[in-house]
């Protein structure tokens, strides 16, 4: 592995990259104690003599540093960064702030020679530019917390430190901070700080795949506000909790030196500003456009619910990912909505709203004027942000509310949107509070399509709700009549009950007045009762052993039930019996006499026997066959059973099967299925 010196002198060449040299440093790994003393010694040597610029040498004592077992603290140079040496660190940076509507942030104050401070120059907030500066209204007065510091190891002291800094530093594109996030590239630059593509050095020791974070320096106005940061740690403590899809996720809040800045979740793709700029100027159609809407409002419930204003959402506060899913952030720097003195051992003397900072084109009439924020500012904003997406520009021209109001402006109609749409729209971008929507739902189902049948329905549901009760009442009665009915058609197949029908043509017509879905319940719940009554019916047409011979009688209840279509498997195998009986009693074999036999030859005797063997052998396959030909019909129908899920039915098909042939693997596995089968259906219901 090349040494140090090799690495820096090919890194001064031109021939190595920065972070190929981090790379080259982290993968020599650490040495020895007395090797990184002379390490150290040799850089600040560079820095002092040779004129490497003091950030690069900072940021390589910190790398070494971080490398080392001990973990020690890594170095850092005396000298804050010179303007020449930042000026090169970061070009190349990327950024856009010759567009018209770039966020941009004013230079931060420096102390002049006669000890004046400089404040920042305005910005024009014509458009999207953030806003920092000392709001209207007063400082609340400080309230004694009871529970001590945040969660965080930097307290109220350390902040008070931090802003103290007559001089604050700068964050650097090749700046290591903390020893850990290694500064890559400018992502963008707004009135609250620069957000920087940031690597992670811990997690490429650990070999993540995914090493980088977001990083969001904050500016110096943030720096001097001691308060400012307190209330920032802890709204960032609050993002943290704030899991969604459509939120950009905060990891901490923490400082290096005086530089401030937070780590965040890299989203991979593009922010909604230039996604307006490049595919909406002239406005999306709604289907397109409503992922983008309904994931923006989902993003702002989740923070309302937990007690967050946003309070600065705007198309640059909103990232779109490669796969068109908007995520929004920036809540670490937004109000919260509850005081946060709500919750023990938070309360604070001050919340970053007393910054002032907002974008008058997507602040409310309310924020604009001091007022305390609420979950109707944030619904404003993204008011205005649908108008955007779905026309391409402001509903208001990027005016401040304030100007909107003087000048009586009017939100634009919306060309594709129906008349209740419209409407929707224009009440989310009210500039009064009591006239604009409740809550970010309120906007989604306001724009939601209604189909032609919902539209006729709703002047027709108290028309609607009048017939319905009507209906009830008349169902009530007629439920009841339907009850009585079947209680008395039950009673009648019961031959121990004085209402018991006399014949199975009453009993059958009995049935047959009932619909096909009724009698198919009423067979499933009393089945076995049906099938004994008509069991019994038969018994009493043909039973040879007690002289009842009337077969044709026997059919005609076989018959009479096959009308009715429904499935009585005692009644089938009744029918397979009987048919076998009248087959034998059809067919007797021939009868033997000892004197015929002894009048015939042996060989015609032989014969004789042949014939009366080959006539029973005819008889029992036929039986056989038949009875072959009802197991099959009867296997046919559980498997349709099955198929349709009545795993009760294929049950008694099965079983009925196998009381012909209890051999049969078909039916033993129907069984098997059938039963597995209801079982697990029984499993799975769930009783509220």
């Amino acid at each position: 592995m090349a040494p140090l010196q090799e690495l820096i002198a090919t890194f001064r060449s031109g021939q190595l990259k920065l972070p190929a040299l981090f790379d080259a440093l982290g993968a020599r790994g650490a040495v020895s104690t007395e090797e990184h003393a002379r390490e150290v010694a040799w850089l600040e040597h560079l820095r002092d003599e040779e004129g490497l610029e003091p950030q690069v040498v900072r940021a390589l004592l910190a790398k070494l540093a971080s490398m080392q077992p001990a973990q020690e603290p890594p170095a850092r140079a005396d000298e804050p960064p010179d303007e020449d040496v930042t000026q090169v660190l970061t070009s190349g940076a990327s950024g856009d702030a010759s567009a018209e509507d770039a966020t941009r942030v004013a230079p931060p104050a420096h102390p002049e020679d006669d000890g004046t401070q400089v404040r920042p120059h305005a910005v024009d907030a014509g458009d999207s530019a953030t806003i920092v500066q000392p709001a209207s209204r007063p400082t609340p007065t400080q309230t004694q917390g009871t529970g001590g510091s945040s969660d965080s190891s930097l307290n109220a002291s350390t902040w008070q430190r931090v802003a103290g800094e007559s001089s604050g530093e700068y964050a650097t594109v090749g700046m290591l901070l903390k020893g850990r996030f290694l500064l890559e590239r400018e992502l963008g630059r707004g009135g609250m700080g620069v957000v920087y593509l940031a690597r992670d050095e811990r997690k490429v020791e650990a070999r993540d795949r995914d090493p980088y974070v977001a990083v969001k320096v904050l500016n110096d106005e943030f720096r001097r506000h001691p308060d400012s940061l307190i209330a920032l740690q802890r709204e960032a403590r609050r993002s943290q909790q704030l899991a969604h899809d459509n939120i950009v996720r905060v990891y901490d809040f923490d400082k290096d030196g005086t530089i401030v800045f937070m780590t965040m979740e890299y989203i991979d793709g593009t922010n909604l500003k230039t996604l307006i700029r490049e595919r909406a100027f002239n406005g999306l159609p709604l289907a397109e456009a409503r992922p983008l809407i309904e994931g923006m409002a989902w993003a702002l419930k989740r923070a309302h619910a937990a007690g967050v204003v946003h309070s600065d959402f705007k198309p640059g506060n909103v990232m779109v990912t490669k796969d068109g899913v908007p995520k929004v952030f920036d809540f670490g720097i937004a109000r919260a909505g509850k005081h946060l003195g709500t919750v023990a051992g938070e309360q604070t003397v001050f919340d970053a709203g007393t910054l002032g900072a907002l974008t008058p084109a997507y602040a409310s009439l309310e924020m604009l004027r001091g007022g305390e924020p609420g979950p109707a500012d944030d619904i404003y904003a993204l008011g205005c942000v649908v108008y955007e997406l779905l026309t391409g520009k402001h509903p208001f021209d990027k005016v401040s509310a304030e100007v909107a109001l003087k000048e009586g402006r009017k939100p634009p109609h919306v060309h594709g949107l129906t008349k209740r749409q419209n409407k929707t729209l224009a009440d989310a971008v009210a500039l009064h509070a009591e006239q604009r929507l409740p809550s970010v739902l309120d906007l989604i189902e306001g724009l939601r399509n209604i189909g032609w049948r919902e539209r006729v329905g709703r002047p027709m549901i108290y028309a609607t709700i009048a017939i319905v009760v009507l209906a009830g009442i008349g169902w009530g009665a007629l439920n009841q009549r339907h009850q009585r009915q079947v209680a008395a058609i039950v009673a009648g197949f019961q031959t121990d009950d004085p209402r018991h029908y006399k014949s199975e043509t009453q009993a059958v017509a009995a049935l047959a007045s009932l619909g096909e879905d009724a009698r198919k319940q009423m067979i499933v719940e009393h089945g076995e009762v049906i099938q004994r009554f008509l069991v019994d019916r038969v018994d009493g047409y043909w039973d040879p052993a007690k002289g009842r011979n009337d077969y044709a009688a026997a059919v005609r209840v076989f018959e009479l039930v096959g009308t009715l279509h429904v499935f009585l498997p005692q009644l089938d195998l009744k029918r397979a019996t009987i048919e076998k009986q009248k087959y034998d009693i059809d067919h007797p074999p021939p009868a033997r006499t000892g004197p015929a036999r002894q009048a015939v030859s042996p060989a015609a005797a032989q014969m004789q026997e042949d014939a009366e063997k080959a006539v029973a052998e005819k008889a029992a396959e036929d039986a056989k066959a038949h009875l072959q030909q009802l197991a099959a019909g009867l296997l046919r129908t559980g498997e349709s059973n099955f198929a349709q899920q009545k795993y009760s039915a294929a049950i008694e098909n099965a079983k009925a099967a196998l009381q012909i042939n209890p051999d049969d693997q078909r039916a033993r596995r129907l069984l098997r299925r059938a039963q597995q089968a209801q079982k697990q259906a029984m499993s799975e219901i769930i009783i509220h």
